[in-house]
């Protein structure tokens, strides 16, 4: 939180505040509750376990973090979005029982959940299918039509704010707690709520307007960080990434809208055209409300996949009808046949199945490569793409390949190598870029963050081979791309506090070798 503002003293004795939230949060509910344990810690507020002793049921209590919960104007703020919350009325958001403060804590209560999280879930089983990421996404937009007609919109929707019940299930959109209240009358006492300069949201997810910092958000700016969730649900990363926060808002603002179905191919072209529209980068060129993307899914759900018919199915189809046996057909199912593999023949000389010029070129690894010519790019692949080359018998072992590496400056170590020699396989000439250049092996760490602050991450510390990425990966960054480095069976790598880069405490991942794909050099770890 940034704010111009003063804080204010929270209204406790100092010998109060020095005992442990868990204890003053005892004392403040009072012998009707028991404080159980800390379930969850964010960047505005802690999550305890409760036990209503009265009524023999588990509860949640979400306590702010004191430096921000009295800060000026902050406790009203809370009180009214508590309020607020407490009128909504969906089986996808949670109730809330009461609200308190005492012994220096502002809390509220609400019914307990068990489960895991969205971005758990992502990262343990990877990305979703078509199908069923809408049985996710369809109750959260109706949360969030709900919540638009009250004048409340949420600001940080993502993967660690969808909660996926145990049991039966069900989908909750969580922590409306640092939502703004609109005004409904339009006018400016809304926009007065926040305190100047207070920025909310998670990078990864956040719209254009929400990044510049503009007043009065609107819900179109949840349905923004809605259509980056479902990107990432069903390709298994967010639209835009990078090494620093900035950096990532630089993408949201200026680059291209991705397209889902270009990354992950089973996606039907309807669902990724849906997700397009909502990160338009305007407002005005998205969904208005919640309600017209519900009506999109349920349009492009219906229309069918835009599949194509196989040669079999057509085969099937022309003998049910009866045409194959008539004579005076056979002049057209000639021709058809002859123009048939004329077309097969262009293409498989396109595909690289006829003549001796046409070679493909496979890039396995994560990150794209150039294609050299005496040291001049003339090509680029892109990640775990195939390319089609055409190459004179002394260009096939002329030319080199050279790794794009991430990040501005690059990050990781420089990969380069000659192009391998093309074999022929399954009746074209095929070769394959892997992470092995030399005889030396390389990996490419893919770093989840679930960490409560931004980490920076050292490779191999400790050794003659250690490299330091000097890059930040964010707090709840899912799989970011931090460059290949050398690779041995005691290869290791440590994460640091981005706040003390290579000093202080650290976490450490090893064994990971064995895991390491034999191809791509990809192995993911999480911190």
């Amino acid at each position: 939180m940034i704010t111009n503002e003063r804080a204010t003293a929270a209204p406790a004795a100092p010998a109060a505040l020095a005992a442990p939230t868990s204890e003053r949060l005892a004392r403040a509910l009072g012998p009707k509750y028991e404080v159980k344990r800390l379930i969850g810690r964010g960047g505005f507020a802690e999550v305890y376990e409760l036990w209503d002793k009265d009524l023999d049921r588990r509860l949640a209590c979400k306590v702010l973090h004191p430096e921000i919960a009295w800060t000026p104007g902050m406790l009203a703020r809370f009180r009214q979005e508590a309020k607020a919350l407490a009128r909504l009325q969906d089986p996808a958001i949670l109730a809330i029982h009461f609200t308190g403060d005492g012994e220096g804590l502002v809390y509220y209560v609400m019914p307990f959940v068990e489960g895991e999280s969205l971005a758990e879930r992502l990262r343990r089983r990877g990305p979703y299918t078509a199908d069923e990421a809408l049985k996710i996404a369809e109750p959260i937009l109706q949360a969030l039509s709900h919540a638009h007609t009250q004048g409340l919109v949420h600001r940080d929707i993502k993967p660690d704010n969808v909660m996926v019940e145990a049991k039966g299930g069900r989908v909750l959109l969580l922590d409306f707690g640092i939502a703004k209240l609109l005004d409904p009358g339009g006018g400016e006492a809304g926009g007065a709520k926040t305190a100047t300069g207070f920025t909310v949201g998670t990078v990864q997810y956040m719209s254009p307007e929400q990044a510049l910092g503009q007043p009065n958000l609107d819900g179109r700016s949840d349905l923004y960080a809605f259509g980056a969730m479902l990107y990432q649900m069903v390709t298994g990363t967010p639209p835009y990434d990078g090494n620093s926060s900035a950096e990532i808002v630089g993408k949201h603002l200026g680059d291209p809208v991705p397209v889902a179905s270009d990354v992950n191919a089973k996606i039907p072209r309807w669902l990724s055209t849906v997700i397009v529209r909502c990160l338009a980068k305007k407002p005005e060129d998205r969904f208005q409300d919640a309600d017209e993307v519900l009506a999109a899914l349920d349009a492009g759900r219906t229309s069918g996949s835009e599949r194509l018919v196989g040669a079999q199915t057509l085969e099937r189809q022309v003998r049910r009808s009866g045409q194959v046996r008539r004579p005076a057909r056979l002049a057209w199912w000639a021709a058809g046949v002859l123009g048939v593999a004329l077309v097969a023949g262009w293409l498989a000389r396109r595909a690289g199945y006829l003549g001796s010029g046409v070679a493909s070129l496979h890039n396995a690894l994560v990150e794209p490569i150039e294609i050299l010519s005496d040291g001049v790019p003339v090509d680029t692949v892109a990640p775990e793409a195939t390319e089609r080359l055409t190459l004179t018998r002394d260009q096939r072992t002329g030319l080199r390949w050279r790794l794009v590496r991430p990040g501005n400056p690059p990050i990781g170590e420089p990969l380069e190598g000659p192009l391998p020699a093309f074999p022929r396989a399954g009746g074209r000439l095929l070769a394959d870029v892997s992470a092995e250049v030399g005889g030396q092996r390389y990996f490419a760490p893919l770093i989840t963050n679930g960490s409560a602050s931004d980490i920076t991450v050292e490779v191999n510390p400790g050794t003659a081979a250690a490299v330091r990425c000097n890059c930040l990966v964010s707090k709840g960054a899912v799989r970011t791309h931090i460059g290949y480095y050398r690779l041995y069976q005691n290869s290791s790598v440590a994460a640091y506090n981005s706040a003390h880069p290579y000093i202080g405490p650290h976490a450490d991942r090893h064994g990971f070798a064995g895991r390491v794909a034999p191809q791509s050099g990809a192995v993911v770890l999480a911190f």
